[in-house]
Order: structure tokens, then C-alpha cells, then sequence
């Protein structure tokens, strides 16, 4: 329970008043959002409004962890609160002298250095609040390195940093806390989160429910797959695999525990489900936004390049169901259980629209800011007649003060991590790093590449996924690109491992959210996660050495990739489930199968040759084994 108190935070229980006063304050800055993407306010100016808002929020909304005042704000975090407003309201006094200034040649300002010693502080202090110890102690870790690398030997020491030169990098430039990740947390992420909460509380979360029911719901296993895709759904939406365990969770696992899976597996099904929606287009979460901003390519070319190894995923998490579901003997839905088909397309008919609308026009290459505040003025206008949830001015308030409680640990994280890449860009760390690890990428890509995943795993045990992401990309991308392979190739290897390290024991918090509400051991659950999500722990490294399953080569490059690498899920599947087809296997040959399967995920014509002759050689034993049986009964 410490544990998870620390990970999220102690949420206080405020008086009215101040309840009042905090939800007026986040359907201000929520409206501020959306008015911002229309008016184009200055970056800095717009970046510190936000930080001063949301951590004015933090400071009023969250205990520090261990705190025994859970009631009531203590006046120390009035103090907080009105110390996160005055950086904003210095920001917007001194707006032109800093946009105007020369970086490390313009005279830094004792004011400068105070307020800049009070943000660092002041984003510490709250993301430590609502994320716990880890980012914040890597941050001091990385600014005790900017004060005191000039003591380090080696190529890892530097010549060391004034106390201005730092102020000058971190809170006067673009570069460091003000940088491009602040910006896409408060630009593209939010907006997408109030979408996301708008969508949500229009009444589209009991409709898709039961839309997928109708749809996947007669077939074996039916409750479990109604998991897969209810999760998925809204793990795209949300960006946040905890978030929708304990939401779309609390429906399906009770749900599939009754129907007859086991309490572990069933919580593994829903944590695999949810996580996948973090690389499932066309939102993915709030990572693809940064993916795109680091490396450089439209949005939506991310999300394109992401669909196939989403659908894999997902493919592979079907075939686990439905294969276990034969070997238990658990079918579908009754028919009482299901809502007809085509009552529903005609109640839900709203629902579809703004969604498709975000696809298409995100597909397009429209600014993906513009695209969501479009598509939530679709959603607002398409509900306001909807009888069963009107899209009155209660519901829409409930949505922005939802969108912004959820916003601010994204904001938190974004503004920690513009202190560590603006100490990476000031010391040049990251090319230090790199020249290490391409000293040993020339021995063995394979070594690199599996030191990356370690680190990615690492990161990811203790932070959430953004964070993982955007460190390690920072830190570990350029070695791989130097080495010669595909950069989107490279980002899409550190999304995966960022967003698996969440199911991965031994601190899976996505499969321990899960346990609670299935009431399941939480180890065991995250190994079941682990065995079950097996194919996104591999295909990264598909994507390093075949980046045809990223659309990028011909379409017979792209074609042949898929079809084999979708073959390959199912014989992993069929494997990791010790099954063929109609009969358990030993396991000599469940090894034999899984190996067939990966060779045939690797969309090499070599080695997916050799896959269909292992296949082939398994086929014909049981078949010989069946006419012998046959033959014996005769």
C-alpha cells in the first residue's frame, strides 16, 4: 500500500471551498487549452502559464508522500501553490527581455537566478507528489553532476558549470525546462486528454462495450477478447495503462473471472490489453506525440508506421484466448448476454463520428492539436441531443476537471524531464554515452541492442512510460542510429520495451493494478503478463532488422513481413499455450513450436523457410501419432 501511495501520490480530501475554487481553476485552464490552439500565445509565455496553473494544482491537490494531513491544505503548500503563479507571472514581466536575450552572452539577473532556483525546486517538489522519488532523484543526480563533473576523471567529467551558466541553460533558453517537451504536454497531450475525457463521459465507454460484445462476444472466449478491445480502445485514449486497468478492469476482470478463467489470468489479459494501447494508433497514448518531436517526422507517419505492429499484438493476445479457452472449454456469450447488432450501430451512430473524423484528418498531417480541438467541438455538438448522456454543461465541466487531473502527472513529468535534457545538452553526456556503447555496438549489435532494452526495462520499473521513453531516446537513440538502422526503426524499439516495463516484474504496476481488482497475486500476474505480451518483448528487435513491418520497403517487402510475422504470433501462441491445434503437446515440442515462430517473425525468406519446414515436420508427426491411434482402435 506504501508502495502504491508513493508511485501516484496521497490525494487530499479538500473542504467545499477549496474543492470549488481547485475545479474553477482546472475548467479555466482547460478552456485556456483549447482557446491556445486557435491564438498561438508565445511558447514561453504559454509554457509558464501552464506549469504555474497545473503546479498550483499539485501543490493544493496532493500530501507529500508520507504526510499524515490528508485533510485540508497545510498554508506551507498555499506558499507552494502561489510560488508555482509567481514563476508564471515572472515569466510574463520579463517575456520580451527573455525572448530578445543573447543565451550565455546576455547579463543573467539575480532575479533571474532565484526564480530559477525556485521552479527546479518547485518541480521537484510536485512531481515527487504525484510520481514519487524516481524522476525527481534522477534530476538532482543529474544537476549534482552539472556542479560537480569537473571532480570526475575521465571522459565522463566536464570542466564544470557556474550557478549562472546553469540558470542561463535550464530556465532562460528553450532548451532546458521551457523546451519542446513542456510544449507537447501542453499542447498536443492535453488537448487530446480532454478529448479523450469528453469522449468518455458522452456515454461512448458503456456503448463500446457493449458494440464489442456483439461483435467478438459469440466466439470462444468471447468475454476475454471483449477485454482485448474495450482495453485497447481506451488505453489509446487514455495513454495511461493504470488508468484504464482501473477503469475498463473493474468491468472485465470480474467478467472473465466468472465466465471461468483464473483470477491470475484473467488480470494478465486485461494488463496485456491495456498496455497495448500505448502503440495502438491513431492516438497512442500522449508518447507518440514526444516520438514524433524527437525524431523529427509527422504524426502521422508515426501512427501509420505503428498499425501492423499493433495489429500483431493484438493478434497474438486473440490467439493466446482462444486457444486456452479450447484447452478449458470456455465458450462465448450466451445469447442473453448480447445486445442485438444493428440497435446498437444506430444508438452509437454518434459515438463514431468525431472518431473517425480524428483518424481521417490525422491522417492527413493536420497539426494533431487542431485535429483534437475540432474533434471535441464534434463530440460537444453530436451529444447535446443525446437523451441517454446530454452533453450538458455539468458533463462537459466534469470532463475538463477530469482532463486536467489527469493531465497534471504528464505535465509534471514533461517539466522534470526538461531539467535532464537540458543537463544532457549543456554537458554533452549523451555523446559521451554514446561513443561508450558504440565501442562495444562494433563488437555486438546484439549486446547493444539488449543493453538498451535493460536500460529502457530499468527506467520503465520506476517511472511511467514517458519518461522511460524520452530518457532513453535521448541517451541511447543516437548509438543506434549511428550504427546505421532505421531512426524511427530505433524509437519504436525504446516505445516498446517503455511501455512493457509497466506489465514486467518485479515492479509491474499495470499488473499489480490489475491483481488488486482480480485478487490475484500480483507476481504471478506479472509473469503471466509477461508470458502472455512474450511477442512485444520481440517484435522490437524485428523492427531493427526488418523494418519492412514498419511500412517501410516495398509492399512485397511489407506484405511478406506481415503474413509472416502473423503466422509467427500464432505458432508463439500456440507454444506459450503448449497446444496443437486439438491436443496439448509436451514440452519438446512446445519449444519446437515457439522457435518456429520466432523464425517466422522474423520476416527473413531464410528463416521463415525454416519455420515452414519445422511446422511441416510437427504437422506430420501428429498426424502419423493420430492414424496410429485410429489404427489401434480399429
Amino acid at each position: 500500500m506504501l508502495t502504491a501511495l508513493t508511485q501516484n501520490g496521497i490525494k487530499r480530501q479538500l473542504p467545499k471551498n477549496v474543492l470549488k475554487a481547485r475545479n474553477i481553476l482546472s475548467i479555466s485552464i482547460a478552456i485556456y487549452l483549447m482557446a491556445a490552439v486557435l491564438f498561438y500565445p508565445e511558447p514561453l509565455l504559454h509554457r509558464s502559464i501552464c506549469l504555474g496553473a497545473f503546479f498550483a494544482i499539485i501543490f493544493i491537490s496532493y500530501a507529500s508522500p508520507g504526510s499524515k494531513r490528508t485533510h485540508g491544505v497545510p498554508f506551507y503548500d498555499w506558499l507552494l501553490a502561489l510560488a508555482s503563479v509567481s514563476v508564471s507571472l515572472y515569466i510574463s514581466l520579463n517575456l520580451d527581455r527573455m525572448i530578445q536575450r543573447h543565451g550565455y552572452l546576455d547579463r543573467v539577473l539575480d532575479s533571474d537566478v532565484f526564480f530559477g532556483i525556485l521552479t527546479v525546486i518547485l518541480l521537484i517538489e510536485g512531481t515527487r507528489r504525484v510520481l514519487g522519488p524516481w524522476l525527481p532523484a534522477l534530476s538532482l543526480l543529474a544537476l549534482l553532476y552539472m556542479f560537480s563533473g569537473h571532480l570526475i576523471p575521465g571522459k565522463f567529467g566536464h570542466r564544470g558549470f557556474s550557478l549562472l551558466y546553469t540558470v542561463d541553460g535550464l530556465f532562460l533558453s528553450n532548451y532546458g525546462i521551457w523546451g519542446s517537451t513542456l510544449g507537447i504536454a501542453t499542447g498536443h497531450i492535453m488537448i487530446f486528454l480532454i478529448y479523450g475525457c469528453l469522449f468518455l463521459k458522452s456515454g461512448a465507454g458503456d456503448f463500446l462495450f457493449d458494440f464489442v460484445s456483439a461483435i467478438a462476444g459469440s466466439s470462444k472466449g468471447g468475454v476475454a477478447k471483449i477485454a482485448i478491445v474495450s482495453s485497447a480502445l481506451f488505453g489509446m485514449i487514455s495513454g495511461s495503462p493504470i488508468a484504464n486497468v482501473s477503469t475498463t478492469g473493474a468491468l472485465t476482470i470480474p467478467a472473465m473471472k466468472k465466465r471461468g478463467y483464473s483470477s491470475v489470468f484473467s488480470a494478465a489479459v486485461e494488463s496485456c490489453s491495456s498496455v497495448g494501447g500505448v502503440f495502438m494508433p491513431p492516438i497512442m497514448g500522449s508518447v507518440a506525440f514526444m516520438m514524433a518531436e524527437v525524431v523529427g517526422i509527422p504524426y502521422a507517419q508515426v501512427a501509420r508506421m505503428a498499425f501492423l505492429p499493433a495489429l500483431l499484438y493484438f493478434s497474438a493476445l486473440f490467439f493466446t484466448i482462444d486457444i486456452r479457452s479450447r484447452k478449458i472449454g470456455i465458450e462465448g456469450l450466451f445469447p442473453d448476454d448480447k445486445k442485438p447488432l444493428l440497435p446498437l450501430l444506430k444508438k452509437g451512430f454518434g459515438f463514431f463520428v468525431p472518431l473517425t473524423y480524428l483518424i481521417v484528418r490525422l491522417m492527413m498531417g493536420i497539426s494533431p492539436s487542431r485535429v483534437g480541438l475540432e474533434s471535441i467541438g464534434i463530440i460537444i455538438f453530436i451529444n447535446l441531443l443525446n437523451r441517454e448522456h446530454p452533453m450538458n454543461p455539468a458533463r462537459i465541466s466534469d470532463a475538463f476537471k477530469l482532463s486536467i487531473e489527469r493531465g497534471v502527472m504528464i505535465v509534471a513529468t514533461m517539466g522534470t524531464c526538461g531539467i535532464l535534457i537540458g543537463v544532457v545538452n549543456i554537458t554533452g553526456i549523451a555523446a559521451k554515452f554514446s561513443s561508450s556503447l558504440m565501442s562495444i555496438g562494433s563488437v555486438s549489435v546484439i549486446v547493444t541492442l539488449m543493453l538498451v532494452m535493460f536500460i529502457t526495462l530499468f527506467l520503465g520499473l520506476a517511472m511511467n512510460i514517458t519518461s522511460a521513453y524520452l530518457i532513453t531516446a535521448v541517451m541511447c537513440a543516437p548509438i543506434l542510429v549511428n550504427l546505421g538502422y532505421v531512426p524511427i526503426s530505433v524509437h519504436m524499439f525504446i516505445l516498446f520495451f517503455a511501455a512493457m516495463a509497466t506489465i514486467t516484474p518485479p515492479v509491474a504496476m499495470t499488473s499489480f493494478a490489475a491483481a488488486t481488482i482480480a485478487d490475484a497475486p500480483p507476481m504471478a500476474v506479472g509473469f503471466m503478463a509477461m508470458r502472455m505480451g512474450i511477442v512485444a518483448y520481440i517484435l522490437p528487435f524485428v523492427f531493427i532488422f526488418n523494418p519492412a513491418i514498419l511500412l517501410i520497403g516495398s509492399m512485397g517487402q511489407i506484405l511478406f513481413s506481415f503474413v509472416s510475422a502473423f503466422i509467427g504470433v500464432g505458432l508463439v501462441a500456440l507454444g506459450m499455450e503448449s497446444w496443437w491445434f486439438s491436443r496439448r503437446v509436451n514440452m519438446v515440442y512446445r519449444i519446437v513450436i515457439t522457435v518456429a515462430g520466432l523464425l517466422a517473425l522474423s520476416g527473413k525468406p531464410v528463416l521463415t523457410a525454416a519455420s515452414g519446414a519445422v511446422v511441416l515436420l510437427v504437422y506430420l508427426y501428429y498426424q502419423h501419432k493420430t492414424m496410429e491411434v485410429i489404427n489401434e482402435k480399429i
